[in-house]
This record gives C-alpha cells, sequence and structure tokens, in this order.
C-alpha cells in the first residue's frame, strides 16, 4: 500500500465551499478501483492550504489505472476549480521499509 499526499491550496475565501465540495466527492474517489482512504487535513501553518491523503493497493492502481477510470474526471471536476495553484503530489510507502504495516 502507498499514500498519495497532495498539497492543496485553495483560492482565498473559499475554504469551506471546497471542505463540502471535497466531502461530497471522496466517494467517487473511494469508489476507484485500490483506493483504499481519503483524508482531507487543514494546513495550521498556511491558511488556504490541504493535504488530502489517499490511501492506494498499489501505485499503479494511482498513477496507471486512476487516470483512466470514470471516476477520475468526476473527482477532477467536483473540486479543481477551488485550486489556486496546481496540486503538489508526493507519494509515500505505508511504512519507512516500504512494505505495508503488519506484513
Amino acid at each position: 500500500m502507498i499514500y498519495e499526499n497532495a498539497y492543496l491550496y485553495i483560492t482565498p475565501g473559499r475554504e469551506e465551499e471546497f471542505e463540502q465540495a471535497l466531502l461530497t466527492a471522496a466517494p467517487i474517489l473511494k469508489s476507484a478501483e485500490g483506493c483504499v482512504s481519503v483524508d482531507l487535513h487543514r494546513d495550521v501553518e498556511t491558511p488556504g492550504a490541504y493535504l488530502l491523503r489517499v490511501g492506494w493497493a498499489s501505485l499503479e492502481h494511482h498513477v496507471e489505472m486512476f487516470p483512466k477510470s470514470e471516476q477520475a474526471p468526476r473527482f477532477a471536476e467536483a473540486i479543481e476549480h477551488f485550486f489556486a495553484k496546481a496540486p503538489e503530489l508526493r507519494h509515500f510507502a505505508a511504512d519507512p521499509a516500504g512494505t505495508p504495516a503488519g506484513e
């Protein structure tokens, strides 16, 4: 399992609207093959900044399969118009050793 960490920067004044839109759109993302979890965290130091943390079964589920899915454009359409700039994406292993925790 891997985690996609998407650093999102929202247009000032639209934060609450974005949070509601993401709550509505999260089930779309969660229904994508390989999506394990979706969590949103507000940055306490940078106004309008968020961390969207998505758990995926594998890197391939996110970078190869998800972009071709029917969920990808629907999810993007629901939230991308809130972005003040392009998101920054990073992928991390589920644990420091690079293998899922507990295995």
